[in-house]
């Protein structure tokens, strides 16, 4: 039996949770550039390390992970949600290019030294990123609409076969009866059989009509 797919709102909640926040470690590196020390106190090394993971983790989703989970879902981002991403990702990519230095010192005299770093980090990964997120968000929301609509007809069309199913089970069972009846006494265990199945097709009936109940709320 194959693994269900994977909702595409955990699709979107991971990569959401993985991305937005690049968007505050991009300006927060812009901060510690500008800070005059070479060597910064405890809290601004912190605020280093936690905008380094920050920015390397929304690049690995952006450019691999992100495929990952779309295949969990077999989902394909639209040409125009395609053409953002890859603009996010060249957002990113410098500096995710220079956060590939291991040395945090290093780390941050090569930010100081990338151009228009306030600029890339102000007019580019904010608003392209933002506006990939907030796309993706909406895209998703109304793929996943309208994937759970296909999967509660597709149910209420199993339902109504196998209504009628029942149906015929009932009908089937009631001539056996009548024939049990007819032929005597040597039709009596093939009447009992009758009945059971006749109540068995009842209280399956009285199931499915509880689950197209549930479909319908």
């Amino acid at each position: 039996m194959e693994p269900p797919l994977k909702p595409l709102s955990d699709v979107q909640n991971s990569a959401f949770m993985a991305i937005a926040p690049c968007r505050a470690a991009s300006l927060a590196l812009v901060v510690l550039a500008n800070e005059d020390s070479q060597h910064a106190p405890d809290t601004m090394k912190e605020l280093l390390e936690q905008s380094v993971r920050r920015i390397k983790s929304a690049y690995a989703m952006l450019t691999e992970g992100l495929d990952k989970l779309l295949a969990e879902s077999e989902y394909e981002l639209p040409g125009d949600l395609g053409t953002q991403r890859k603009k996010s990702i060249d957002a990113l990519a410098p500096f995710a290019e220079v956060l590939s230095t291991q040395s945090d010192g290093q780390i941050l005299e090569r930010v100081r030294e990338m151009p228009s770093l306030t600029a890339q980090a102000l007019y580019k990964v904010e608003p392209i990123v933002s506006q990939f997120l907030i796309d993706m968000t909406k895209n998703m929301f109304e793929a996943q609409k309208s994937r759970d609509s296909a999967r509660d007809e597709g149910m209420r069309d199993a339902i109504e076969n196998a209504e009628t199913v029942g149906r015929h089970i009932q009908l089937i069972a009631f001539n056996a009866s009548i024939e049990a009846a007819r032929i005597g006494d040597q039709g009596k265990g093939f009447a009992v059989i009758a009945s059971e199945i006749r109540n068995l097709s009842g209280r399956t009936q009285t199931l499915l009509d509880t689950m197209s109940g549930y479909l319908r709320a």
